[in-house]
């Protein structure tokens, strides 16, 4: 265990959910009413390019990136490990780390990379767990895993309640009982939760070190074992309804997809702030910064996805005459939910 004094130790908060269940909304809701606690934040995204990093900088500069994989995989890598420290090390004044893991981690393994760090400086201050209610019993049919993710909860936030159902929501408080009982559930609705749930978190160690050991004895595959993304990147402006098609037509193998657009056209300069998981889909539009260039950044993520075709498919977004584009052609991408 750690010989640093506690006053000195900084808690280490894991963000974990499945895709799409509203992580990286608590997270910005948390960097929004902070109650004055200096706040780092490591974001690992499974694609090569990292949305979230985007959709969180918007908050706050005080973000570290891991991309290009899962972070419950880089033990001994040492990319956690220099993130770690560049906000927590002796004479620190950061309050808290919260790391955004991928929709596909481990949280288990996620508390092993915190109890077992060398940084003397941090402590894990526990995992809160997201859920989305109107989607868990679905999900879990398919990926039984997530049952171990949410029994490794310190906290469950029961997200997305706004639009669940009623037997959905009651179906999903039923499960998060039964496979975690001692853990106290949050619901809400777009990740507005009170930050002093999260920062005050304190687990039991000998707790955590217990599912670890059950954990290293399982060897069980990873969630993300059986995941693939594709990630596009295009500086020239997509087609509004060369995309809206390409969404409407998405292979059922994508669960998945977020990203920044780029139209370029005149009275919609602004990017696009997308979100789809399942047959829900959310966007917003946003003005660019001074810092940042207009592109579109878009990564899709799902079960033996075929990468090729999807790149292919999305590339046949841009458009090749960008400068005759009328408004008429925002008509379809307006009507997806969202504006």
């Amino acid at each position: 265990m750690k010989q640093t004094p506690d006053e000195q130790v900084i808690p280490v908060i894991i963000l974990a959910g499945f895709l799409g269940s509203g992580k990286t909304t608590l997270l910005n809701h948390l960097l929004r009413h902070n109650n004055g606690q200096k706040i780092g934040v490591i974001v690992n995204d499974f694609g090569e390019a990292n949305i979230d990093t985007l959709l969180v900088n918007r908050q706050t500069e005080n973000t570290m990136e891991l991309s290009g994989g899962c972070i419950c995989c880089q033990v001994g890598d040492g990319d956690l490990e220099e993130s770690l420290s560049m906000f927590a090390h002796p004479g620190s004044t950061t309050d808290v780390v919260i790391i955004e893991a991928s929709g596909i981690a481990e949280p288990v393994d996620l508390k092993k990379l915190i109890l077992y760090s060398p940084n003397k400086t941090v402590r894990l201050g526990g995992v809160v767990y997201v859920v989305d209610a109107a989607n868990l019993i679905d999900t879990i049919k398919d990926h039984e895993d997530i049952k171990q993710h949410i029994k490794a909860a310190d906290l469950l936030i029961l997200n997305k309640i706004d639009i669940a159902s009623r037997n959905q929501l009651e179906s999903s408080l039923k499960l998060l009982k039964e496979l975690n009982s001692n853990t106290p559930i949050v619901q809400t609705s777009h990740g507005a939760i009170d930050s002093r749930l999260l920062f005050d978190q304190n687990p039991n160690e000998d707790k955590q070190l217990k599912l670890i050991a059950q954990s290293n004895d399982e060897h069980h595959k990873h969630l993300h074992d059986n995941f693939s993304s594709v990630n596009f990147h295009s500086n020239k402006p997509l087609s509004p309804k060369r995309f809206s098609n390409f969404i409407k037509n998405l292979p059922p193998e994508v669960y998945r997809l977020k990203g920044v657009i780029y139209y370029g056209m005149k009275g919609f300069e602004q990017k696009i702030i997308i979100h789809k998981v399942g047959n829900h889909i959310s966007q917003h539009a946003e003005e660019w910064r001074s810092y940042e260039d207009p592109a579109s950044d878009i990564v899709a993520i799902g079960i033996e996805i075929d990468t090729k075709l999807l790149n292919k498919r999305l590339a046949k977004c841009i458009d090749p005459s960008p400068d005759e584009i009328r408004a008429d052609d925002m008509v379809d991408i307006m009507r997806l939910k969202g504006f």
